[in-house]
């Protein structure tokens, strides 16, 4: 029985330098990477000597069968990279509509509480909301804020303190600096 085994050893591994690169052609033909095919074509010859470990018999014509045989795998190989490709292809239209699905409804969130911010904003005294406008939207300093309106920093100190505890009397105040820090 050994001896039938160092046998079968022998004639792939003779199979196997002899048709390795020419099967390996065959397989990229099918495939898009040699580095598959050469992984389908070990494949076959693995598949080849568990068969001929169990007794079956070699094919009459080699080469016609191994060529036929590794083209088979290859064809399978591609289908099922398909298959994965197909279902990935499926999968992507659905994540990306979530993700813009939230992303809108986010927009429209952030829209909603910015439209909140700025009737709050226009609800203050006409010195507090200049003021307030000038320093969170401009990004002005008190000091351009006093010299644009003809006022002490002192005043533009005192009327951003009033406006911002009002705008905190009148909602969460957490959310309105949040967002006043982004305008």
């Amino acid at each position: 029985m050994e001896q039938r085994d160092l046998s079968i050893e022998q004639e792939i591994e003779g199979l196997y330098r002899m048709h390795y690169r020419q099967l390996c052609l065959v397989s990229s033909d099918y495939v898009s990477t040699m580095e598959l095919a050469q992984d389908i074509v070990q494949d076959f010859f693995i598949n080849y000597w568990e068969r001929r470990h169990q007794g079956i018999d070699a094919p009459d014509n080699f080469p016609a069968y191994a060529r036929r045989a590794v083209r088979n795998l290859s064809i399978d190989a591609l289908r099922r990279m398909q298959v994965v490709e197909r279902k990935q292809a499926l999968l992507e239209p659905n994540e990306a509509e979530d993700e813009r699905f939230g992303e809108r409804e986010e927009t429209e969130a952030y829209q909603k509480r910015l439209q909140q911010i700025f009737e709050l904003i226009d609800q203050l005294p006409a010195g507090q909301r200049a003021i307030l406008k000038m320093h969170a939207l401009e990004k002005l300093s008190y000091k351009q804020i006093a010299e644009r309106q003809g006022i002490s920093v002192n005043t533009v100190r005192t009327q951003l303190t009033r406006a911002y505890r009002s705008l905190r009397q009148s909602t969460s105040g957490l959310l309105i600096f949040s967002l006043l820090k982004y305008l």
